[in-house]
């Protein structure tokens, strides 16, 4: 969107400052749904704007209000265009790259296949510039065998915005959806890629994929705040046990009850993000404590779960998120 607008505010080149950087957002969407409505307009399809920020999906009832509109949209054959929010994103609330929003995007829609297009023609182990008998590589188990395969020579990171490519396939592939990374430059690809005919790169999704619940913790990004634990804490979360006050050694920002948090342990590592059973200043008050003292402290009778593990995503030690 900044892209499409900043020629129209009198830029020569994308402006750096926020403020400009919104405004040439704000002109661009225009342009390019304009641009969307009349290319679908021809095939005989009604197209949507959907703008998301991360902060719409940061909360679950919001989640499932952008979820059912999407619903709502497919369900009349109406095809959504969607974009992030650049007019009023701040860095707190962006999503970052439209691969992972496409990530996103898929997993909301439940779609069967994410295909993302670049400039050049899938996943390669070196610059196919440089080497033009170069075949993409057309199978994997995974984003993580990709990226370890590909990524050894950092000029590799440059190719075809791999980087943003791979996370977001390990993302999608971890919800239950494949995809494939193909040529955007050339013309039939998205055709060519349903009727299966092997173009690009196509990884698999992940065995277990998450629950819905999973995934929504899964996705958020600027969390309200964060519990440092000690070991013992992570081995019982990671062992599917309960958070307990006791294992809490730090309470970081301001959150309420019902809130997502971050559970990092003593090196900073996030372990686990789940829905809080107490606020921030209550938490204050019992953490590192017995549950026999609660009520004592909090004047009121409580449970000892600051998490339960159905409320928990466990994050994966290698993967990440």
């Amino acid at each position: 969107a900044v892209a499409a607008g900043f020629g129209a505010l009198g830029f020569g080149t994308p402006p750096e400052a926020v403020r400009d950087r919104q405004a040439a957002a704000a002109v661009g969407q225009t342009r390019l749904m304009s641009k969307w409505e009349a290319a679908f307009r021809d095939r005989g399809r009604d197209v949507a704007q959907v703008l998301l920020t991360n902060d719409c999906l940061s909360d679950r009832r919001r989640y499932i209000t952008v979820r059912d509109a999407f619903s709502a949209l497919l369900d009349r054959g109406v095809v959504p265009i969607v974009n992030e929010n650049d007019t009023v994103s701040v860095d707190e609330i962006m999503v970052g790259d439209n691969d992972n929003l496409a990530a996103i995007t898929a997993a909301l829609v439940d779609a069967d296949l994410l295909v993302l297009l670049t400039d050049v023609a899938g996943v390669f182990t070196s610059d196919p510039r440089l080497d033009p008998d170069l075949e993409p590589i057309p199978f994997a188990r995974s984003a993580a065998e990709l990226r370890e395969l590909c990524f050894e020579k950092a000029s590799a990171e440059s190719i075809g915005g791999m980087v943003t490519k791979l996370e977001a396939a390990e993302r999608a592939g971890s919800y239950g959806i494949p995809t494939v990374i193909a040529s955007g430059d050339e013309a039939g690809t998205i055709e060519a890629v349903l009727r299966g005919e092997g173009v690009g790169t196509y990884i698999a999704p992940a065995d277990q994929p998450l629950r819905a619940r999973q995934h929504w913790m899964a996705v958020q990004r600027g969390l309200a705040g964060g519990l440092v634990v000690d070991d013992g804490a992570v081995s019982a979360i990671r062992g599917r046990a309960s958070l307990l006050p006791r294992g809490i050694v730090e309470v970081v920002g301001r959150f309420r009850k019902g809130d997502l948090v971050s559970v990092v342990d003593l090196r900073g590592v996030e372990q686990a993000r789940g829905i809080v059973r107490f606020d921030d200043r209550e938490l204050e008050r019992i953490r590192g404590l017995h549950s026999r003292d609660f009520e004592q402290v909090l004047g009121r009778e409580v449970g000892a779960a600051v998490m339960r593990p159905d409320r928990m995503f466990i994050i994966d030690e290698e993967k990440g998120l």
